[in-house]
């Protein structure tokens, strides 16, 4: 049984050229996705770090991006370091090398949510380098709802952090997928920390940069130049609406415009390969026209749309008993079975990772409720601890 990612850290220098040579120098062949200021390559091993069986994504910055891709990358290494989730890709190593920046991930070799619902040629492409000899069968509703509701919960999780952190470019091809279907929201180079107000909503953030993927941008942000917890949850609400209706975002709010103000209607909209129920259909409708039509004031929070979600999950039948949460593998280590269960009921960690989470914070990362006692399977343990391989000065 190889060791879980958390005794890696041992903040060594990681060399360039180990990167190099396990992408066989950045090589098309091994490249699995690309962004705005990066791309992710495929990595079977990695010298420094036990061979696991998912493998490794090596994000890399584009030559020539020069320090706003830089940028990013450091912004990404600084949010993860202080975020630990589930449902949050987490940040394996880093190298920031001079010649070339580079993140290290977790390979999920699902793909992306955007990549399995468009299932166009580039796509399949991207889905054929992770490992997919044909095309995968489409997402069922039940196995969208699991990922939408993985993804919220990451999102509302960086929501309650103190500075909360806002993500600004939460999009179907920024949630991916591991091998068995759980969801993990990434990319977050975009994010930054924000202040709270008293009430709780962020007082917001103004820039001058537009953020964001066509058709996820809130008109706030595109009017106003200001980010907060509501323009999250507008590109949360687009995304449900991609994962119903199984269509790109831009233009998608003007195309299904009449099913959303009639959401008895949305079942109209939906995609038919997911097999979606009339009342799976009205309520993500109905999420949506919360979280993305109707005016600021009266935006649905993302903590009222989680537990609707959950509900969604539980009626589909995927909420995991506790026989079925020793099926899945720890979300720290993605190797031993969750064998340790929080007082809220969340199993997410194996006891080789359940004291050091509760040592950093002693709330559930999924939920933020009181994680103690948990069940008598181990002892306390885990909390994401970011393996920093070469640093720049004071990044991490």
């Amino acid at each position: 049984m190889s060791p879980n990612f958390m005794q890696w850290g041992r903040r060594r220098p990681y060399p360039l050229d180990e990167l190099i040579a396990a992408t066989e120098g950045f090589a098309e062949a091994r490249k699995v996705g690309e962004g705005g200021f990066g791309r992710v390559y495929r990595a079977d091993a990695l010298p420094s770090l036990p061979r696991v069986a998912c493998g490794f994504a090596v994000k890399t910055a584009l030559v020539g991006v020069g320090a706003q891709g830089l940028a990013e990358l450091q912004s990404e290494v600084r949010t993860l370091s202080a975020a630990c989730h589930p449902s949050l890709l987490p940040l394996l190593g880093v190298c920031l090398a001079p010649a070339r920046a580079c993140l290290v991930y977790p390979l999920c070799r699902g793909g992306s949510l955007e990549d399995r619902l468009y299932r166009a040629p580039a796509a399949l492409q991207r889905l054929r380098m992770l490992g997919f000899e044909t095309p995968p069968p489409p997402l069922s509703s039940a196995a969208r709802l699991r990922v939408l509701r993985d993804a919220a919960s990451a999102l509302h999780y960086l929501h309650t952090l103190s500075p909360m952190i806002l993500h600004r470019d939460v999009s179907a091809g920024n949630i991916l997928l591991d091998e068995r279907g759980n969801g993990y929201l990434a990319d977050v180079g975009l994010a930054r920390a924000a202040e709270a107000t008293a009430g709780g909503q962020v007082s917001h953030l103004s820039t001058q940069r537009i953020f964001g993927k066509p058709g996820y941008m809130d008109s706030i942000i595109m009017h106003d130049g200001q980010a907060s917890q509501l323009t999250d949850g507008f590109a949360l609400g687009i995304t449900l609406l991609v994962a119903l209706t199984g269509r790109g975002a831009l233009g998608l709010l003007n195309a299904c415009d009449d099913a959303l103000e009639e959401p008895d209607t949305a079942e109209s909209i939906a995609a038919a390969d997911a097999g979606w129920s009339a009342a799976q259909a009205q309520e993500l409708a109905r999420l949506v026209v919360g979280l993305a039509l109707v005016r600021k004031k009266r935006r649905m929070p993302l903590a009222e749309a989680l537990p609707r979600l959950e509900a969604l999950v539980e009626a589909a039948g995927e909420v995991e008993e506790t026989a079925g949460a020793e099926e899945r593998l720890c979300d720290l280590c993605w190797d031993a079975p969750r064998s340790v269960r929080f007082a809220c009921g969340h199993a997410l960690y194996c006891e080789a990772c359940a004291p050091r989470v509760l040592e950093r914070d002693s709330n559930c990362p999924a939920c933020r409720q009181p994680a103690l006692p948990i069940a008598a399977t181990g002892r306390l343990v885990a909390a994401q601890t970011t393996f920093c391989i070469a640093v720049l000065n004071g990044v991490a």
